[in-house]
C-alpha cells in the first residue's frame, strides 16, 4: 500500500476489522530542506512513522508556527489533518517553503501536532528548517577568531561514526543517541556510489564488516545499499562483533522490517543513510565530514560541497580528509567551508614544531585533528615506540596561533582525563557516552572509580 499520506477528502472508513496489536509510537522527525529558487514553492516533507502498523486510519492533526521564519514570506503557513493508512508504517506532510537570493542563516518554523488514540506520539512538535542554498562561496573562510576554540572550557565531545562502541555506527539512529546524550559533534565518512550518491560509511573495503551484505560502495548503487541492514553486527556496548548468539544482536533485523524500531524511530534509521538525508534531520548539530575515497575525476569533491552548500553548512561543519590532494580538491570548490589539517601537511607542520617548538600559521585550515601519538598512524612516522603528537607544549604553541587542536581516536576514561588535563579543543571517540559522564563530573573531582 503506498506510504503517502491520504487527502483530507479521502474516506476515513476501513474494511479492515479492529484488531487487538503491540501499541505502537507515532513519531515526526525534524528536518531541514534547501529553500530552492527565488519565487520557487519548494516542499519541505516531514515523515510521519509508525513503529506498528495499525489496523485502523492513524489521524495526524497539524498546523505551522513562525520561529526565526516569516509565515507566507519565508514558508506557506499551513494547518490540517492527514492520515496515515491502515496497514502502512508511514506518511508525510509538506509544508512549502519560499525560495529568495538573500544570503542569510538558516530559518525555522514549528510543526506543532496531535494524533489519534490508537497510537502514543513521541513528541507534540519539531522544528522544520529552511536551509539557506544562496551562499556565495568564492572566498576562503577567515579563521579569526575561531569558533572551534572553546578558551579554556570542556572539548568538544565528537561522536566518532555516531559512537562505533555505543551505537550501531554510522546510523542516523547512533547520531540520533548520541545527539540526545550530549554529543557536541557528529563525526560521519562519505563515500560516493556508483550512481554518484553521496552515502555514510567509514570501511574503505565496503560494507560488509557491518552490515549483511558485502562489496565496496564504490561499487554498489543507492537502491542496493538501501537493501542492508547497519546495524546486523552491533552488540551494545561493544561495537561490531561476529561471534555472538543470534538474540543479542538486539538492533538485527530493524532495517529490513523484520523487528519493529524503537520508540521514536523507522527502519530507514538502521540502514546505510546518505550525506542529504544526515543533514536533512541533523540542521542544529556540529558535523565534521570525512572525506573518503575519491573517484579520480573531481566530482566527488564538487559534489559533496555542492550538497553541503544546498543546507547552508559552512561554518557550523568541519571537512576533514587524510588525502592532501582529495583535501585540495574539495577547498578549490569550497573555499568559504571549514576545512582541517590533512595528514601530509599535519606531519610537516609537526616536524616543524618538533625543531622550533612553534606551531607554524596556517590559516586556510580552522583545525588540527591529530591522534594522540604516531601508533594510529601506521608506518608514516617509523620507530620502534610511538611518538607522541599531543603534549602540552604542541597544544599551547596551536592555541597561540588560533588553532584548535581535535584528538582521535580516543577510548577509554583515563586517556580522555589526560586530553582533558592537556587542553584539547575537541575529542573524538568511539565511546561518546562515557566521554559525557566524564565530561558530567565537576571540575577538579574528575576521575575513572
Amino acid at each position: 500500500m503506498s506510504s503517502l499520506l491520504l487527502l483530507h477528502s479521502c474516506s476515513e472508513s476501513s474494511d479492515v476489522p479492529s484488531l487487538t496489536v503491540a501499541p505502537s509510537s507515532l513519531t515526526i522527525a525534524p528536518m531541514a530542506t534547501p529553500e530552492g529558487d527565488p519565487g520557487e514553492l519548494t516542499p519541505l516533507r516531514f515523515r510521519a512513522t509508525l513503529t506498528e502498523a495499525q489496523p485502523q486510519i492513524v489521524t495526524i492533526d497539524y498546523e505551522t508556527s513562525a520561529l526565526s521564519a516569516m509565515a507566507d514570506q519565508d514558508y506557506l503557513n499551513t494547518s490540517g489533518e492527514a492520515f496515515i493508512p491502515a496497514g502502512d508504517l508511514e506518511g508525510y506532510i509538506d509544508v512549502e517553503l519560499i525560495g529568495d537570493a538573500e544570503e542569510e542563516p538558516g530559518e525555522t518554523f514549528t510543526l506543532s501536532f496531535t494524533t489519534s488514540s490508537n497510537v502514543v506520539a513521541t513528541a507534540t512538535s519539531v522544528t522544520g528548517t529552511i536551509a539557506n542554498d544562496d551562499t556565495n562561496c568564492d572566498v576562503p573562510f577567515v579563521s579569526d577568531p575561531n569558533p572551534w576554540l572553546v578558551n579554556g572550557a570542556d572539548p568538544l565531545n565528537f561522536a566518532h561514526r555516531g559512537g562505533v562502541t555505543d551505537f550501531p555506527e554510522n546510523t542516523l539512529y547512533a547520531y540520533s543517541e548520541a545527539a540526545i546524550a550530549g554529543a557536541d559533534v557528529l563525526e560521519m565518512d562519505v563515500f560516493q556510489t556508483s550512481d554518484n550518491r553521496l552515502v555514510i560509511l567509514h570501511d574503505n573495503a565496503g560494507v560488509a564488516r557491518t552490515t549483511n551484505g558485502s562489496g565496496r560502495i564504490v561499487d554498489m548503487t543507492l537502491a542496493e545499499i538501501k537493501t542492508l541492514d547497519a546495524a546486523y553486527w552491533f552488540i551494545p556496548g561493544e561495537g561490531t562483533r561476529r561471534d555472538r548468539p543470534e538474540g543479542e544482536y538486539v538492533f538485527r533485523g530493524i532495517a529490513t522490517g523484520d523487528k519493529p524500531p524503537p520508540p521514536g524511530y523507522s527502519a530507514e534509521d538502521f540502514q546505510i543513510p546518505t550525506l542529504e538525508e544526515a543533514l536533512a534531520r541533523f540542521s542544529a548539530h556540529l558535523i565534521n565530514v570525512e572525506l573518503k575515497e575519491d573517484d579520480g575525476l573531481g566530482s566527488y569533491e564538487r559534489q559533496i560541497a555542492d550538497t553541503l552548500l544546498s543546507y547552508g553548512r559552512t561554518t557550523d561543519l568541519i571537512v576533514a580528509s587524510f588525502d592532501d590532494t582529495v583535501n585540495a580538491a574539495f577547498k578549490a570548490e569550497a573555499p568559504c567551508i571549514y576545512t582541517s589539517l590533512p595528514l601530509g601537511q599535519g606531519l610537516a607542520i609537526f616536524t616543524v614544531f618538533l625543531g622550533t617548538g612553534e606551531f607554524p600559521p596556517v590559516p586556510e585550515h580552522i583545525a588540527a585533528q591529530i591522534p594522540p601519538d604516531a601508533s594510529q598512524i601506521g608506518d608514516e612516522i617509523p620507530g620502534d615506540e610511538p611518538i607522541p603528537i599531543v603534549t602540552a607544549a604542541l597544544v599551547d604553541a596551536a592555541h597561540a596561533i588560533g588553532m584548535p587542536i581535535h584528538v582521535w581516536t580516543i577510548n577509554g576514561c583515563s586517556q580522555m582525563l589526560r586530553m582533558i588535563d592537556l587542553g584539547v579543543d575537541g575529542i573524538m571517540t568511539d565511546q561518546p557516552l562515557l566521554l559525557e559522564s566524564v565530561l558530567s563530573q565537576p571540575i577538579g573531582e574528575r576521575s575513572c572509580d
